[in-house]
């Protein structure tokens, strides 16, 4: 009822009755209905009144609350596009002021904020009284926030709202959920409300400034995660008391299919898709491409006196580098690193609103999309022109240097001949011209399948609709659906500017992902066994619904296979039970798995939720040996130490409790409140411990988590994206390095982290560990000049990413102690000690600058950092007069 009329671009699953008690008749659920009814009545004002005389709410983010963090969004040059979006609407006939630039706009918006002790330009207050009056549920917020008004965002004027109106058109900051410094509140609370100051922000602009409509601006904000209930909403879950009759279009990243869901089915709104930004190879720079000279030398004239020269380059910059025995091997080692460095793709800078990607952009997206096509693509059609074994050679990269150069000539050429197709001036003209380009190595008839393809997805790409589709949404009309992925794994998201829809839980897993999911199953337990000198009896594994949905639940799917089970399909083809497998046939133990689910999973995938649960029962049950059953072992010697259920004792998947999300480690470690490591787990064990009872009731359970927990010897998750790494966002810390900390206070000692990467180079191992893969991550992106120009050319918010990954990179020292000394050297040298890169980033946003230097301090403060005595002092000064000229303090009033 809720997804099949969503691919349709249905939006807005509002209940408006149901069975009753009985049974017998049909019972109407009066205050859904008379708030479904003030909905429509909107809608349909859309579509009836005159642009000119509409007033629109544009909504913002500011998380975490900080000047430097206003307008935030995942990969979105917020104020860019909200400048571009308010020229639209000028040409649309809305009264709007635009302001002559967006510097000008982000200037107007926060530039007084600080003097009154705001992040933002106030725009108005709402009395303690008008508050009261006009949002009655506040009574119902007092248990959690204290009596109204509350502390938060307010003076003697009243409760603070963070924005600025352009004629018709107001540009609203919305409220954090205000416990961001409150240490106690982020350990201990499991279900709460919003806080006065959030629930007053929409009360203004629906009873004061009387919006038409409102529009939240980029991936995401916090009003549908606030508590209620997970589909299917009723008019006293937060979300739709927040939200009220206010139609609301929700700017949203094509690539997020979970949280999607959640803003379309939690927070009624109509989505409007926006685009990533391109994906390119890192490259070499500085260092590495000194060092990849160096390596070249040695091709040229392998003297072993150059190896001691490459080790210690190597050392410097913190590149392992093997001793074999055999220098030629070595060599070759230390080559294939730099070149997954160098093939690495990234995302570069930030996607503005309605502009779609430049040609040299283009041609990085199309080449990646043609290399990810069955075996191999166009690297491995290139490769037969030129007389090479495509997969012999991904096989010998790691340890041959002439199959290195092959594998770049391949890559040069690849380039080229999509650079000549994202040049054309159409499909066919580009055809023509990788063709040319290619003709001495590919026949034109290998070429002719990735045609097709390439053409859906060049024009897709170049089709961006996400301005139009929206201001076509403000007149009342249709935006048609759109499935939610990565670009390159599924171009029917493109174009953009659509109303994104998730997929049927009731098909996955899927066949393919099935096979898929066995595939590094097998490749994770042999890691591990060779490591370990044994079979591991227990993997901790953490699932989200974003990389479930995208791959089809491949994420399940390994779960599933690790215990020795598979799904059973019925006559629908839907999957509706599971099955364990013989031992005989799995050929090895069942492994004992335990589960912690995202809130967003737990919320669209919880038929995938009970397989697992399924599956862990059955094997718990099995009439099977001890030593080939982990499961079982383990959930006997619960019963026989707790006297619980063997049915208790099998409970192997952990969520949130209903309406809650998150596990709050990241808020901690981000407000640097917490005072110990157990602080950090004990949010983790408090927030993850709610399992689902068999009459589909939830309970807290932590004694059960903890049980289960005892026997894990290694932690993992997927990272299933192509623009999503471990420090683009706090969630993998939070999640992976949340439980990893738990493991580690449980047992005594830390767990191998493990990660599976989605963007592996060719012939290389999926599975590696949290410590390589922030290696490869850290010198792919924030040390990159490349990635980090791109950045620093989207200004204000550029420098705001750069922050935001320093400090996720710390995020992984806090949980993990994953990040090793040189990294947080080579970010001070880069972005700190540096006077030039300083000041141009200062310059930009101060406040992120400064965040950046603290969070380095915190980093040394804690014991991450060893740095030297000197670095020390001079972070510490720089700190100091990023602080004073935040205050408005010059080094002249000071003498004075």
């Amino acid at each position: 009822m809720v997804l099949h009329p969503e691919l349709e671009g249905a939006a807005e699953p509002l209940i408006f009755g149901g069975p009753a008690a009985d049974g017998q008749r049909f019972a109407p659920a009066q205050a859904e209905i008379e708030q479904i009814a003030d909905r429509i009545v909107r809608r349909v004002a859309l579509r009836r009144m005159p642009n000119a005389q509409k007033r629109l709410a544009i909504v913002i983010y500011n998380f975490p609350p900080a000047l430097g963090t206003v307008g935030t969004a995942a990969y979105l040059d917020v104020f860019a596009s909200l400048y571009h979006l308010l020229k639209a609407l000028a040409a649309d006939g809305y009264h709007v002021e635009v302001p002559h630039s967006v510097d000008e706009l982000r200037h107007l918006l926060l530039a007084d904020g600080p003097a009154h002790g705001a992040d933002a330009h106030i725009a108005d207050w709402l009395s303690a009284d008008e508050y009261r009056r006009l949002f009655p549920a506040y009574t119902e917020i007092e248990p959690y926030w204290g009596p109204a008004p509350g502390e938060l965002w307010r003076d003697q004027r009243g409760i603070r709202i963070l924005g600025r109106q352009f004629g018709n058109v107001f540009i609203g900051v919305q409220p954090s959920f205000g416990y961001e410094r409150d240490p106690m509140r982020l350990l201990l609370a499991k279900d709460a409300a919003p806080n006065h100051a959030f629930a007053a922000f929409y009360t203004w602009i629906t009873h004061k400034f009387r919006a038409d409509a409102v529009i939240h601006l980029g991936t995401h904000g916090a009003m549908e995660f606030m508590p209620g209930k997970q589909v299917g909403l009723s008019a006293r879950c937060w979300p739709l008391r927040l939200i009220g009759p206010l139609p609301n279009f929700y700017v949203y990243s094509v690539n997020n299919p979970s949280e999607a869901a959640i803003a379309k089915r939690r927070g009624a709104a109509t989505l409007v898709s926006y685009l990533v930004p391109p994906v390119q190879q890192a490259g070499l720079y500085k260092g590495l491409r000194a060092l990849r000279d160096a390596i070249e030398q040695y091709e040229c004239n392998p003297d072993p006196a150059l190896v001691a020269d490459l080790r210690d380059r190597a050392a410097q910059l913190g590149i392992p580098m093997e001793s074999s025995g055999d220098d030629h091997a070595d060599v070759a080692g230390l080559a294939h690193e730099l070149l997954r460095i160098e093939q690495r793709m990234i995302p570069l800078g930030l996607h503005v609103l309605g502009q779609p990607p430049a040609p040299t952009e283009l041609a990085d997206f199309l080449l990646l999309y043609a290399s990810l096509q069955p075996n191999g693509g166009l690297p491995a059609l290139i490769a037969r022109g030129m007389g090479i074994d495509y997969q012999q050679l991904c096989a010998r990269l790691s340890s041959d240097l002439a199959a290195q150069n092959q594998m770049r000539e391949i890559e040069a050429r690849g380039r080229a001949a999509m650079l000549a197709y994202a040049e054309a001036h159409d499909a066919e003209a580009g055809a023509r011209a990788v063709a040319a380009k290619l003709a001495d190595l590919v026949s034109a008839t290998a070429l002719r399948p990735l045609w097709p393809k390439l053409a859906e997805l060049r024009n897709g790409l170049l089709a961006n609709d996400e301005l139009r589709n929206l201001l076509h949404g403000l007149r009342g009309g249709f935006i048609p659906p759109s499935p939610s992925n990565d670009a390159v794994r599924n171009p029917a998201v493109l174009p953009t500017g659509r109303n994104l829809f998730a997929l049927d839980p009731y098909r996955v897993p899927t066949p393919v992902s099935m096979q898929r999911g066995e595939a590094l199953a097998n490749e994770l337990l042999a890691r591990l066994r060779a490591e370990q000198g044994a079979w591991p009896q227990s993997i901790a594994i953490v699932l989200w619904g974003t990389d479930n949905l995208k791959s089809d639940c491949e994420g399940v799917a390994q779960i599933l296979a690790l215990i020795g089970a598979r799904p059973v399909i019925d006559e629908l083809g839907n999957v509706a039970d599971v099955a364990l497998r013989p031992l005989a046939e799995l050929g090895r133990p069942r492994i004992d798995v335990v589960v912690t689910v995202s809130g967003i999973f737990r919320d669209l995938l919880g038929n995938q939720m009970r397989l697992i649960d399924r599956a862990a029962y059955l094997a718990a049950t099995a009439d099977e040996p001890a030593e080939w059953n982990f499961i079982r072992a383990h959930a006997l010697a619960q019963v026989a130490e707790t006297g619980i259920s063997l049915e208790e004792a099998a409970i192997r998947v952990f969520a949130n409790a209903p309406g809650s999300y998150g596990a709050n480690v990241n808020f901690l470690v981000e407000s640097g409140t917490w005072e110990s490591e157990d602080q950090l787990s004990d949010a983790f064990l408090s927030r993850k411990s709610f399992v689902r009872t068999a009459n589909g009731q939830w309970r807290e359970a932590r004694g059960l988590l903890e049980g289960a927990l005892r026997h894990v010897q290694a932690t993992f998750q997927n990272i299933d994206s192509f623009e999503v790494g471990l420090t683009d966002i706090d969630n993998y810390y939070e999640n992976l390095g949340g439980i990893a900390k738990s493991v580690e206070r449980i047992r005594g000692n830390a767990p191998p982290v493990l990660v599976a990467d989605a963007i592996s180079s060719p012939g290389a191992s999926r599975i590696a560990s949290i410590e390589t893969m922030l290696r490869l991550e850290t010198r792919a992106k924030l040390l990159n000049p490349k990635w980090h120009e791109a950045m620093l050319a989207h200004g204000f918010a550029g420098v705001r990413e750069i922050e935001a990954r320093v400090g996720h990179t710390y995020g992984w020292s806090a949980t993990a102690n994953a990040v090793e000394g040189w990294i947080y050297d080579e970010i001070a040298a880069t972005y700190a000690l540096d006077d030039a890169m300083r000041e141009r980033m200062a310059a930009l946003n101060p406040s992120a600058t400064a965040g950046v230097v603290r969070r380095l301090l915190e980093a040394a403060g804690r014991g991450f950092w060893a740095a030297d005595e000197a670095t020390l002092n001079r972070l510490q000064e720089i700190y100091q007069d990023l602080e004073d000229r935040l205050e408005g303090i010059t080094e002249e009033r000071s003498v004075g």
